[in-house]
This record gives structure tokens, sequence and C-alpha cells, in this order.
């Protein structure tokens, strides 16, 4: 009661205002929250809630942003990627403190000094304003995350009033972690693994009014960690992460054939150790392991979705013997033998 969103567009841009009713003064005062300056240039606003804005991406498939506005200056963002495109962060200068959680998938950030990293799945963050990412992709296709972001510039002196009942200053938030210098990464604390679910599954389901009072929760023991706390992040140079991408195309596109990866290595200025061990962190599994899962799920879609057979599908990803190839898709599909009867195990 006593709120009303208003939405105004300009050609390709956006501008969301939440309208807060004065009733003494009998006035509306007028909040400005985020356009596409915010967003990004590809962001289109696409539906209104009364609780959130969802927002989604022009890419090749689907990115969807939903934003929960809770303080003034503090948002609460839900993200769902499934595409493989390479997004930018529109404003290189955000005065902000931004805590980043991921559910599913793997993200990869390019910072301002062409140094990459990647964050798993389970694994917490928190970066100011001397670490806001260039851009981020998703080696997996997808990822599911939150994002609370904290614009220093807007966040208004009832709102820090407010946190500061529970001792919680929040414009300096996580100031022991020296976020000045670098990201603070770690494996999600289990003190936090139930926040973290608990927003996920109000997720569209609750209001405002829950949500703040899960950030408060989410605030209050941020401000307990020390930097101890956290594990070195892996950096790797925007030159050697390209490389590993190219080289994992080429095995992908030829899923046929027999090449070994120190044939395709000869024409690239890196060792095979080094190529394993950025393979592993942008992948998780090694070069093998990362085909060989890629085949079997490139096999349980053909199998659904054509008419091939079980032979035309193996030779396809490079099986003779088809009595290996599924043996290979059982360890993986065993569980859901049901969904493809089409296949029948060895025996």
């Amino acid at each position: 009661k006593g709120e009303l969103w208003v939405l105004t567009r300009t050609r390709k841009q956006f501008n969301i205002r939440l309208v807060i009713a004065n009733r003494k003064g009998g006035r509306n005062e007028v909040k400005e929250l985020h356009g596409t300056e915010w967003y990004g240039e590809y962001a289109t606003l696409t539906d209104e809630h009364d609780d959130y804005v969802q927002i989604e991406y022009k890419c090749n498939g689907t990115g969807r942003l939903y934003d929960y506005a809770l303080f003034p200056g503090i948002d609460l963002i839900f993200m769902d990627f499934n595409c493989s495109d390479t997004f930018h962060e529109p404003i290189p200068n955000k005065n902000i403190i931004e805590i980043r959680h991921y559910q599913k998938g793997r993200v990869e950030f390019e910072l301002r000094n062409n140094k990459v990293f990647h964050m798993k799945e389970g694994e917490f963050c928190i970066n100011a304003l001397a670490n806001v990412p260039a851009a981020y992709s998703f080696p997996f296709g997808n990822s599911v995350g939150l994002s609370c972001v904290i614009d220093k510039d807007s966040v208004d002196s009832e709102t820090q009033q407010l946190f500061s009942y529970y001792n919680i200053d929040v414009l300096n938030l996580g100031r022991e972690l020296e976020l000045e210098k670098k990201w603070f990464l770690c494996r999600t604390p289990q003190r936090l693994l139930h926040i973290f679910d608990e927003l996920y599954a109000a997720k569209g389901a609750e209001g405002r009014d829950y949500f703040r009072i899960k950030l408060l929760e989410l605030f209050y023991h941020i401000k307990q960690l020390r930097i101890e706390d956290q594990y070195e992040a892996t950096y790797y140079a925007k030159e050697q992460i390209e490389i590993i991408k190219r080289i994992r195309q080429q095995l992908i596109e030829n899923l046929d054939k027999k090449i070994s990866i120190e044939e395709l290595l000869r024409k690239e200025p890196m060792s095979k150790v080094t190529f394993q061990a950025i393979f592993k962190q942008i992948y998780g599994d090694t070069p093998y392991a990362h085909i060989k899962k890629y085949k079997m799920n490139l096999a349980a879609v053909y199998l659904q979705e054509t008419d091939q057979s079980i032979t035309q599908i193996a030779g396809e990803l490079g099986y003779s013997n088809i009595s290996k190839f599924a043996r290979a898709f059982l360890r993986i599909f065993s569980p859901y033998h049901g969904k493809y009867p089409k296949f029948s195990a060895p025996k």
C-alpha cells in the first residue's frame, strides 16, 4: 500500500521509478531505480510485478534477471542464463559492494587487467568498485545465481540507520576483507548455506518484506567473515583462456575423429601440463572426461530427438565398438534408462 510502480520508455531505453506516497504531505516522493545504463544496452524490461521487475537480455538463448529493489540503493537480483554469450558490464565505475552466489553452472569473469578467473557452483564472493569485472560469460552455457548489490551512492540515511540498529555498517560491509585489493572468494560458509537455499526457494513466491529480513540475516553473517576465511582465486591471462577454448572447439567439431591434444597444441604457445591445468579450472574436468561427458549428453539428445540408430550415433561420436559406447552411456544415464527406449544395454 502507498507504492506505485511507474514505467517510462524512450525508444530502446527504460526507467523504473518507485513512487512512494507521502500521506502527511499529500505528495509523492519519486525514487529513480535503474535504467539501461545499469543493466546494459541489450537489456529490456519485459514484466513488472508488485515486488520485482523482470529483465531479459538479447542473446543466443535466454538471459533473465529478477530484480527486487529492497531498500534505497540495495537490490537483490536473481540471475538465470542459458546461453554462451559474453556480457559486458555497462558501468565501469559503479561505487558498489556486490555479493554473489551461484547455485548452478560456472561463470567466467574477465577483469579490466585482462586477467580471467572462474566461479563454480556453491562458491560465494564479495567484490567492490576496484574489482568490478569488465565482462562475464558461462563456460557450460548455463548459470543460476543471485547478486546483492549495494549502490553506496544511493543508500539513504534512513537505510543506514536501520542497519545500524543491528551494528551493521552497510556502506562498509566487508571492510575487513580488503575488497579494495581483490575479490573475497570462498566456498559458501556453512552458516550461509541455508540463507541462499531459502532465497532461491522464495523467488517469485515471497514479497519484498521476506527478502528484506533475509538480507538482514545475510549481512549479519557477512559481518562475521574474516580475511582468513577466503581462498585464493586462480587467475589466468585472457590469451591463455582463448587457447583453451579454441582447442576445445576443435575437439567438439571432430567428435568422430581421434585427435590428440598434443597434435592441437603444436600450433599454440602452451605446454600440455598448463593446458590441462587451465582446462580443469574452466570446465571442472580433465579434457578427456569433459569431452566424454559432452559426447554422452549429445548421444542422449540424438536418442530422444532423432531416428538415428545406436550404431549411427556411436559412429558419429567416434565409437567403433558399440559395447564400449553402451557402457560409457549407461555410466551416466543408467538411472534414466526408461527415457531411451531405443537403447538396450549390452549383455
